[in-house]
């Protein structure tokens, strides 16, 4: 349950962990937001993703299909409070999970072009969703 402020101290922590890194570059963002990821996808399609993608949470890795992530762990995750999920993927799986997202009450709050090899001509970029409706924070 929140305080009166509507946000909890939960939120803050995270939170604290999380903004800080927005302004980053990738590698930036993704050392120092750990503490605030709950977990990080990786489009295994681009190799220099997985060199970036040691961080101290759950790493779920896929191969440019989001589909049976989300039905196995994703979609479940969303419905509950909180959540903050941290990517290195393809643009068009990013655009899928941006609009899955949206229909959760979360959004990208960082996105972000990535100087890896394109992959049948699609960029890799880094983003972080998070909940943007107090109803789903932290």
């Amino acid at each position: 349950m929140m305080g009166s402020s509507g946000i909890s101290r939960r939120e803050i922590l995270k939170w604290g962990a999380v903004v800080p890194a927005l302004g980053t570059g990738w590698h930036g963002a993704f050392a120092a937001a750990p503490q605030g990821l709950d977990a990080m996808l990786v489009d295994t399609r681009f190799p220099g993703a997985l060199d970036v993608a040691e961080v101290p949470v759950p790493v779920l890795r896929f191969a440019g299909d989001v589909t049976n992530l989300w039905y196995d762990e994703l979609d479940a995750r969303w419905r509950r409070k909180g959540f903050v999920l941290g990517g290195i993927t393809g643009a068009d799986a990013s655009f899928v999970l941006e609009t899955l997202a949206n229909h959760q009450g979360r959004r990208v709050v960082s996105r972000m072009a990535l100087d890896l090899p394109r992959v049948n001509d699609v960029q890799a970029v880094r983003w972080i969703i998070a909940p943007h409706h107090p109803s789903v924070s932290a």
